[in-house]
């Protein structure tokens, strides 16, 4: 006993080189604290693994430039910035708050809007960008950009969806038909 605990090298050596061992051994420890592993004597490196990840700006103006097939301009337009702060943008190039303002915000609303209408639209980039600029005719004032523009999202995402599936005009109708009387819903 005293043999393995005074060179437990050389019956690993031994071992590794087939040599049977006499006494069982203690495994080896894996140490993943640092930097390097140690598996027993044995050192391995491996470096860890950087992730850079995208700003979230610049990887949602591409994406809705993607879904919408809208060029840097037309962005910059939606926005209310100028097309080179959206190309910087997406180029990762920082943002300077004096002359961008609440860019994120407004990107970050237009992102949320697009990403929905554009799943409404079967994934279709040229239905997504006429969605966007129509104008509903179900008694909504303004394309669904004219309300992002105003600061209304919510209000967008309804117009969307005035435009993708109008609603029928009339009374409101439901599974039950509406009985004549003065107890009906909505009595003229």
């Amino acid at each position: 006993m005293s043999a393995i605990a005074e060179s437990p090298s050389n019956i690993y050596a031994d071992a590794y080189f087939g040599e049977p061992l006499g006494l069982p051994v203690r495994q080896r420890t894996l140490n993943t604290e640092r930097s390097f592993w140690t598996v027993g004597d044995w050192t391995l490196i491996l470096p860890r693994a950087v992730v850079r990840r995208a700003p979230e700006v610049q990887r949602m103006m591409v994406e809705v430039r993607g879904w919408t097939g809208w060029s840097a301009r037309q962005l910059a337009a939606v926005l209310g910035t100028s097309h080179t702060t959206v190309l910087n943008a997406e180029a990762g190039r920082p943002l300077i708050a004096v002359r961008s303002g609440d860019l994120r915000r407004r990107v970050g609303d237009l992102h949320d809007l697009v990403q929905r209408v554009h799943l409404l639209a079967n994934r279709e980039p040229s239905t997504t960008a006429d969605v966007l600029a129509t104008t509903p005719a179900a008694g909504r004032s303004g394309s669904p950009l004219d309300a992002l523009a105003a600061g209304y999202p919510d209000r967008a995402y309804l117009a969307a969806i005035d435009v993708l599936r109008p609603r029928p005009n009339g009374l409101l109708t439901g599974s039950r038909p509406r009985r004549s009387g003065a107890t009906a819903a909505l009595h003229d």
